[in-house]
């Protein structure tokens, strides 16, 4: 079966979705049609599919079974609410909406619709966070005590849509990746959030932040992300650190996890380019294809089965409602249950 797919939005992560259909998914998914923003008849023929005039019409294709969604924030509701009401499959990138009654109005229709709801949460499809996870899910570091995750950035966007306050900020934007991870990893849903953020600019003001998380069971889970890293430190790292009531399950996300039990530090995986200088995000590198082109494969395996997509629309809605958890946290200065 190939699934034929159209694709909302023309912009950087648009490109790499583009990529994952036409060259990673070994004839599974096909690139039919593209449609929204200038750039979308260039990375129409860039591919080899039709530029769409519009997202009307290309939702209106009966060639077109799914789409993928790549666009700002804001544009998330109405593209779903459009794309169910055609009855499309979608992969909608993160984060999911800019609130969880967004997040509703989406699952509800694509469930009176009758079609998937699959959100783009690469970083659970990358090889190292996939081996970390398997190594806690099976018990190997014990019991969970915390996790922290550790997310630096070299700057933020200076221009463009991600400037404007009504997309939801640089904590939603990355946030929502890194609150999908520690509930995936804690398998279960926390109680509270604590929150505080700060910045150097005044126009963006959650450029640093630190969210701690209370699970069942007194899990604890810390989440420190930043875009303010200067100088010789001004590159990309996505670190988690698991710690077990037997051991201590480390990932770099970008191609490496260490396991630390006793007296002893084991390389349970590497990546063939991870080195501890180079563990920055690359769009280029095989482990970044493969985990784009997974979540394209797990849709049509989704659409082929029967069967709800591997990330689907609740996951998406619990990572928003802990993100948007610690935003409230961190304006109302207060412990916000969620």
């Amino acid at each position: 079966m190939t699934v034929r797919f159209g694709l909302i939005g023309a912009g950087g992560m648009a490109h790499i979705h583009a990529v994952a259909i036409a060259e990673q998914t070994a004839g599974r998914a096909a690139l039919v049609a593209v449609a929204g923003g200038t750039r979308a008849p260039a990375l129409a023929a860039e591919f080899g599919a039709e530029p769409a005039p519009s997202i009307e019409a290309l939702l209106a294709r009966a060639d077109i079974d799914a789409v993928v969604i790549a666009t700002p924030h804001t544009a998330h509701l109405p593209n779903v609410l459009a794309a169910a009401a055609a009855g499309k499959h979608i992969l909608l990138e993160k984060p999911m909406a800019l609130d969880v009654d967004e997040c509703r109005q989406m699952i509800g229709a694509c469930d009176a619709a009758g079609v998937s709801l699959s959100l783009a949460k690469i970083t659970r499809w990358l090889d190292a966070v996939k081996a970390g996870h398997d190594l806690v899910s099976r018990g190997v570091a014990g019991d969970l005590i915390a996790i922290h995750v550790h997310r630096l950035f070299p700057g933020y966007p200076n221009s463009g849509w991600p400037l404007d306050p009504k997309e939801g900020g640089a904590w939603l934007d990355w946030g929502s990746h890194g609150c999908d991870i520690v509930r995936w990893f804690a398998a279960r849903e926390p109680d509270l959030v604590t929150a505080r953020f700060a910045s150097r600019r005044t126009d963006l003001p959650d450029l640093t932040g630190m969210a701690t998380f209370e699970f069942p069971g007194g899990l604890l889970a810390s989440l420190f992300m930043s875009y303010e890293i200067p100088g010789a430190a001004a590159t990309e790292r996505a670190h988690y650190t698991f710690i077990g009531s037997e051991a201590v399950v480390e990932v770099h996300a970008y191609g490496g996890v260490d396991l630390l039990r006793g007296d002893t530090r084991e390389a349970v995986y590497r990546d063939q380019r991870f080195t501890d200088a180079n563990t920055t995000w690359d769009e280029h590198a095989p482990y970044f294809r493969r985990g784009f082109a997974a979540q394209v494969e797990d849709l049509v395996a989704a659409i082929e089965d029967g069967r709800p997509p591997t990330i689907d629309g609740h996951d998406g809605l619990a990572a928003v409602a802990m993100a948007t958890g610690a935003i409230r946290s961190w304006r109302e200065d207060t412990v916000v249950r969620l």
